[in-house]
């Protein structure tokens, strides 16, 4: 089976919203020139205005900052997967 890359919030062809990013879910950092998968490892805690920001732990090992701090709205869930936690 392919996995399927939604941006996080859109709605899947069976039309249920996709839950929130949490700890052990994989995800894909798409950028211009690369893309990298890595796993969160750590849910930042959100204050009202600001963007939700996620810890990702980057499987690619020159990957640095690695953990890193980045925004949900730049990540990509990888849909139907997750590291068992």
């Amino acid at each position: 089976m392919f996995d399927v890359f939604l941006p996080l919030g859109q709605r899947s062809t069976g039309g249920a919203l996709l839950a929130e990013l949490r700890v052990g879910d994989l995800v894909i950092r798409s950028h211009r020139l690369f893309k990298t998968r890595g796993t969160v490892v750590r849910v930042a805690v959100q204050r009202r205005g600001e963007a939700r920001l996620v810890w990702v732990k980057w499987d690619h090992p020159d990957t640095l900052p690695n953990p890193s701090l980045e925004s949900a709205d730049s990540l990509k869930a990888v849909k139907g997967t997750s590291s068992p936690a």
